[in-house]
C-alpha cells in the first residue's frame, strides 16, 4: 500500500505540512484542555508532566517502532546534542504549561501559550537563517499573533 505522501509527490509535501501543523494544533489544544482537568481534578503539575511525558513517549514508541533501530544508527551521534536539548525544552514547556493551567484560567493560559510563534521566528532568525527565510509576512502574521494574545490577556483581566 503506497503512503500518502507518495500518492501527492514532492509538491504536496508543503501540504502534508500544513495538514500535520493543523493536526498538532488540535492535539496540543486537546492536551492543553486535558492538563487543565488533571491538575485541577487529579495531579500536581510535576505528576501531570510525569504522566504526560511518559504516556507521549509510549505512544510514540508504539506508532514508531519499527523505525527507531534503524534511526539511531545512522542519526549523526552529533545530533543526539540537539536530541536532548530539544526534549529538555519540550519537558520544560510541559512543566511550565501544567504550572500554569494549574494556577490560571485555561482561557488565558492558552493565549499566552500561543506568542510561542514569536519566540519560534526569533530562534529561526539566529539559529535557522540557512534553511528557513523570514519574510515580511511572517513578521506580520507573528505580531498579529502576539497582539491577539494581548487583548484576550487583557480583556480577560479586565472583566
Amino acid at each position: 500500500m503506497k503512503s500518502i505522501q507518495s500518492l501527492i509527490g514532492n509538491k504536496g509535501n508543503i501540504w502534508m505540512g500544513y495538514a500535520a501543523g493543523i493536526g498538532a494544533a488540535v492535539a496540543y489544544g486537546a492536551s492543553q484542555t486535558v492538563g487543565k482537568h488533571v491538575t485541577s481534578e487529579f495531579a500536581t503539575p510535576l505528576v501531570g508532566t510525569a504522566f504526560s511525558l511518559v504516556f507521549g513517549f509510549l505512544y510514540v514508541s508504539v506508532m514508531f517502532h519499527r523505525h527507531i533501530p534503524n534511526d539511531l544508527r545512522t542519526s549523526p551521534r552529533r545530533g543526539f546534542l540537539w536530541f536532548g536539548l530539544s526534549g529538555i525544552a519540550s519537558a520544560s514547556g510541559v512543566t511550565l504549561l501544567y504550572f500554569a493551567l494549574s494556577n490560571a484560567p485555561l482561557v488565558v493560559v492558552s493565549p499566552v501559550v500561543a506568542i510561542n510563534p514569536l519566540i519560534t521566528l526569533t530562534l529561526a532568525h539566529f539559529f535557522l537563517h540557512k534553511l528557513e527565510k523570514i519574510t515580511k509576512r511572517t513578521i506580520m502574521g507573528t505580531v498579529l499573533v502576539v497582539l491577539g494574545v494581548v487583548i484576550i490577556t487583557v480583556s480577560k483581566g479586565v472583566s
